[in-house]
């Protein structure tokens, strides 16, 4: 049985790092190797510092999946959507290779990237690195919850990884939308705590939706929360905030057993699908940095190894 990445199913954590990488030209026997040992240098470092809970992702972009793996493609795996029909920039961005390093402690999501980057040196170069954190209870900086409905237990896993029946050679890996988003905290600290509220379509202190009477149908919560009716049309979300000098925001990860359902998830939030008449309110407070699609193979395709010698 193929054995799944545990970052993408992990519980929260204190401290969030991301890599994003652009392969060297012709290095891409030398990626797959490297790649192949990752997990197991994460493995170690997760049993030295065992109280830390550290975990990873490891993805492959869209348009470089092909030059790593030409030999098995996933499903449905296409770049980002960037619809020419919405007012808002995506700024969707071809990345080669997003890593994901969570955990309680900072100094152990440091010691992890520098070892991680130590091992792909040479390979790579280094398109941003992004340094995430838990602020409050989950918030995110609009001061609001920011997912309220992520599933547990084993229907994380139905949700999130590719069933055997239907993708048997990528079974247990995981569809990842990545997106930097900067937030307009000036703007939005203008707002009353009502007008935020009837932006995000929720309670500010409980994250509970609005009485349906005041949830307007183009409120961050109508069109962005997830119904729970069925499981197979849901995704799962690992965000988390940052803050740099000059901006802040959110970093957005989001994975799924199918690339549709990612796809639909973001065309809603923008309102180019047929049943969405307006888009997320909570956009006009939003200016997208990046936005990248992925897919996460499992484990034991990574060491595996499939592609041209």
């Amino acid at each position: 049985m193929a054995r799944e990445q545990l970052g993408i199913c992990t519980e929260a954590n204190l401290h969030g790092s991301y890599l994003l990488l652009n392969a060297l030209e012709g290095h891409e026997r030398q990626l797959r190797y490297k790649l192949a040992r990752l997990p197991a240098l994460i493995e170690r470092l997760a049993d030295h510092f065992s109280e830390a809970m550290l975990t990873s992702v490891i993805a492959i972009g869209s348009n470089f999946w092909d030059s790593l793996y030409p030999d098995a493609r996933p499903l449905g795996l296409v770049p980002f959507p960037d619809p020419q029909n919405s007012d808002h920039e995506l700024a969707a961005t071809p990345i080669d290779l997003f890593i994901q390093i969570r955990s309680d402690r900072q100094d152990v999501n440091y010691i992890a990237c520098q070892q991680v980057l130590q091992l792909l040196e040479g390979n790579i170069d280094i398109q941003d690195f992004i340094q995430g954190f838990r602020y409050l209870d989950g918030r995110n900086l609009t001061g609001f919850i920011d997912v309220t409905n992520n599933l547990n237990g084993r229907l994380k896993r139905q949700v999130a990884l590719v069933d055997q029946e239907l993708q048997p050679l990528l079974a247990a890996g995981s569809y990842v939308f990545v997106q930097q988003v900067i937030y307009d905290l000036k703007a939005w600290q203008q707002l009353t705590i009502v007008e935020q509220e009837a932006i995000m379509g929720m309670d500010k202190v409980s994250g509970k939706a609005l009485d349906t009477d005041l949830l307007a149908a183009d409120s961050h919560w109508a069109l962005a929360q997830q119904s729970a009716k069925d499981a197979t049309k849901m995704l799962l979300k690992q965000n988390m905030p940052f803050a740099q000098l000059k901006q802040q925001g959110n970093m957005e990860v989001s994975f799924a057993a199918t690339a549709e359902v990612l796809e639909q998830h973001v065309l809603r939030r923008l309102a180019v699908t047929s049943e969405v008449e307006a888009p997320d309110q909570l956009i006009n407070y939003c200016q997208f940095a990046c936005s990248a699609a992925f897919y996460a193979p499992s484990i034991s395709f990574l060491e595996l190894g499939i592609g041209h010698t």
